[in-house]
C-alpha cells in the first residue's frame, strides 16, 4: 500500500514540476516577457489606429486608441533577429506593451505548405522544453498550450492561414483584462 502512495505522490511531483515548467522561462526564441519597450530599439512599429486598415474598420479603430489611453501598445517587430525557429521562418511578430512592459508576443507563420510541419516542429520543440500537453483539435483548427502559473505558451494552427505561437505573462494580460473591463 504504501509503495502506491509513493508512486501515486511521485508521479503528481513529476506531472506537476512538467506543468509548471513553463513558469521558469525566462525567454521565448531570445524574447524575455517585462522588458522594456525601450530595449528594442528602432525594431518596433508602434500601431496607432490611424493605419489603412484601422481607417476602413471604425469598431476596431476606437478600440485600439481605448487600449492605447488605457497604456496597452501593440507593435509589430521590423527586425529580424527573433524570427527563425529551426527551419522555419516567422512572418510577423507582434509585441503587448502595458506600461510599456512586454507582457504577450505573437508570432505568427504564414507558409501555407509547411504549415503542419511548423506546427508539429512548434509543438515537439515545447513539449521536450515544458512537459506534454493535450492537442485540442477545433474543426481543423488545432491547438496546444502549455499554462503556468505566471506564465502561457500556446501553438495553433488554422490550416487554410497561418501558426501562431504565443508567449504570454499570465498576471499582467489578467491585469491588462481587468484595465479593459473597468473602461468599458
Amino acid at each position: 500500500m504504501k509503495g502506491f502512495i509513493l508512486i501515486g505522490l511521485f508521479s503528481l511531483f513529476v506531472i506537476s514540476s512538467n506543468a509548471q515548467s513553463v513558469d521558469k522561462t525566462d525567454k521565448l526564441n531570445g524574447i524575455a516577457l517585462g522588458v522594456s519597450q525601450d530595449s528594442f530599439k528602432g525594431d518596433l512599429f508602434l500601431i496607432t489606429g490611424d493605419e489603412a486598415a484601422y481607417q476602413e474598420a471604425p469598431s476596431l479603430q476606437f478600440t485600439l486608441k481605448r487600449k492605447i489611453r488605457l497604456g496597452i501598445r501593440d507593435a509589430s517587430y521590423q527586425g529580424n533577429d527573433y524570427r527563425k525557429f529551426g527551419a522555419y521562418e516567422a512572418s510577423n511578430i507582434t509585441l503587448q506593451f502595458y506600461e510599456g512592459e512586454l507582457f504577450k508576443i505573437q508570432w505568427t507563420f504564414r507558409n501555407r505548405e509547411s504549415l503542419t510541419d511548423i506546427y508539429n516542429y512548434l509543438v515537439d520543440t515545447y513539449a521536450d522544453k515544458f512537459g506534454s500537453s493535450k492537442e485540442e483539435v477545433f474543426d481543423e483548427f488545432r491547438q496546444v498550450e502549455w499554462q503556468g502559473n505566471k506564465k502561457y505558451v500556446q501553438v495553433f494552427m488554422d490550416p487554410e492561414s497561418d501558426v501562431t505561437l504565443v508567449f504570454e505573462d499570465v498576471k499582467l494580460a489578467k491585469r491588462v483584462q481587468k484595465v479593459l473591463a473597468k473602461s468599458k
